[in-house]
């Protein structure tokens, strides 16, 4: 299949999904879940589980299928098993490979505001062994009845192998969020700064994604988007780069 092809589908399905929707407001939802619940989805800010690489010279290569499954031990703890990659498909090294324990614990909100200490430890290779630990914040603000900023910044220190380069890595995404109606939820985000602290700024990039969510119900989300990993910068291009699916499930 395509590249329009793979787009038409993703869309198409989204659209099908949430045709019988009688959702909640995507914009007001937390990060967290009620005690006990289980959720199978990508990284909370933006819920990312597969991506087709859709360059022109290596289209659908690979294709990875990475989800995330969090736990509620109570109402402001939620414990995690996310992947960086997870399952790769066509073209790849190898087919599983990475790995990471994820903890978001509630710090303080309301109906218009968020903060949640979000922290965990990736194992980005099992073989070679590479592993670290990363800590930051996950949040939402509020600006009237439409519009949601969402932001999840973060610090990597690698534990290992950081002779061969797995030191720290400053990560600060933020995403804008849009409740054009009950179900349709589009959004534009991009990153301050995201690279390695040694030189963040020697080759600096400015990425753009945006796409899609259409909040089906109180428990199921789905959408797409595309991504511009160097929209302006060193190298900068317009080309999409991929194509990702994005889902929330809850049970």
């Amino acid at each position: 299949m395509n590249r329009k092809g793979v787009g038409a589908s993703l869309i198409l399905a989204s659209v099908i999904a949430a045709a019988p929707a009688h959702a909640e407001e995507w914009t007001r939802k937390s990060f967290l879940m009620p005690d006990g619940s289980f959720e199978l989805t990508g990284d909370p800010a933006r819920p990312t589980m597969s991506t087709v690489n859709t360059s022109n010279d290596a289209f659908a290569q690979p294709v990875t299928f990475g989800p995330h499954l969090y736990w509620a031990a109570s109402d402001d703890l939620s414990l995690g098993i996310s992947h960086e990659t997870g399952l790769c498909l066509n073209n790849c090294d190898k087919v599983y490979n990475d790995v990471g324990f994820d903890m978001m614990l509630y710090l303080v909100g309301s109906r218009s505001f968020e903060l949640d200490l979000h922290v965990g430890a990736p194992i980005s290779s099992f073989d070679p062994f590479v592993m670290g630990g990363q800590a930051g914040v996950i949040g939402r603000v509020n600006f009237g009845s439409v519009v949601a900023l969402v932001f999840d910044p973060s610090l990597y220190v690698g534990f290992t192998r950081r002779d061969q380069g797995n030191r720290e890595y400053l990560s600060l995404p933020f995403w804008f969020y849009f409740q054009a109606t009950s179900v349709i939820v589009p959004f534009v985000g991009s990153s301050v700064a995201e690279g390695p602290l040694d030189g963040l700024y020697d080759d600096f990039a400015l990425p753009l994604e945006a796409g899609m969510l259409f909040d089906v119900t109180h428990d199921i989300d789905v959408g797409f988007s595309f991504r511009l990993p160097r929209l302006i910068g060193s190298g900068g291009t317009g080309a999409i780069s991929n194509l990702s699916f994005l889902g929330r499930f809850r049970f």
